[in-house]
């Protein structure tokens, strides 16, 4: 990972969304040509600093850019969302992440409270990538290796499902790979039969991004007939969601 500081600029006028994994887009150039979807690591409204981690692999706008980056250089930057929002009564929490997501959870575990207790389950690609964790919190974690971020298929959700939940209510939170997080959520609503507020499952990014684009183009009537027809029964967000997560799936998608 690569952390880069931005200062100056347009800065003065960004406004945080106040939750830990907080993501905006980026433009490369800043004229928006290019865009791309990152945690805010730290933001410090004093001195109007933000950082951004970027993973360093080969390829990529936003990593060569960041490779290449020296003191002088602008990107465009767009507003805050975060969806970190953990119920007042959860007595454990859960964090999964693959290495896109590793600042959010970095960020979310610098600003629990002592009283907190959360296990990470982590996948990076090598040992190396392992990261410090710091927290006031109760922390436990365990780190996969090898695994997902594009080196093969991922490991998460079945880490997260052999993970012994604890007793008492609960709160999970995921980012990574768009398909996983599927699994992920359908273990999470259907499996477990948890509500909606007792999660937060959020696609990163997608794995041979140009290639599903390009099959989900073929199908793209078939997925959007299921979401109508979700909505046209009237159903709440979720409903709609696993219509839309079936069809995918029925498309190998």
């Amino acid at each position: 990972m690569q952390r880069i500081t931005l200062a100056g600029g347009d800065l003065s006028r960004f406004e945080s969304s106040g939750t830990p994994d907080e993501r905006l887009l980026l433009a490369f150039p800043p004229d928006g040509t290019e865009k791309r979807s990152y945690t805010v690591r730290r933001w410090d409204a004093d001195a109007l600093e933000m950082d951004i981690d970027f993973a360093v692999h080969a390829g990529g706008t936003a990593a060569l850019w960041a490779a290449r980056a020296r003191p002088g250089e602008t990107l465009g930057f767009s507003t805050a969302s975060g969806w970190y929002d953990p119920p007042s009564d959860a007595g454990w929490q859960l964090l999964l992440a693959d290495m896109a997501a590793l600042p959010a959870v970095s960020r979310i575990l610098e600003e629990m409270p002592s009283s907190d207790r959360v296990h990470v389950i982590a996948e990076v690609t090598t040992p190396e990538d392992r990261q410090r964790l710091v927290t006031d919190a109760k922390l436990t974690a365990t780190w996969l290796h090898g695994s997902g971020n594009g080196a093969g298929s991922s490991l998460l959700a079945e880490a997260a499902r052999s993970w012994p939940l604890p007793s008492g209510p609960g709160y999970v939170w995921f980012a990574g790979e768009a398909k996983v997080s599927r699994v992920v959520r359908r273990w999470l609503r259907h499996d477990l039969g948890w509500p909606a507020d007792r999660y937060d499952v959020l696609g990163y990014w997608r794995e041979n991004k140009e290639e599903w684009v390009a099959r989900y183009e073929a199908v793209r009537e078939q997925i959007e007939a299921a979401a109508d027809s979700a909505l046209a029964a009237s159903k709440d967000f979720d409903s709609v969601r696993d219509a839309v997560d079936a069809a995918l799936d029925r498309a190998g998608l």
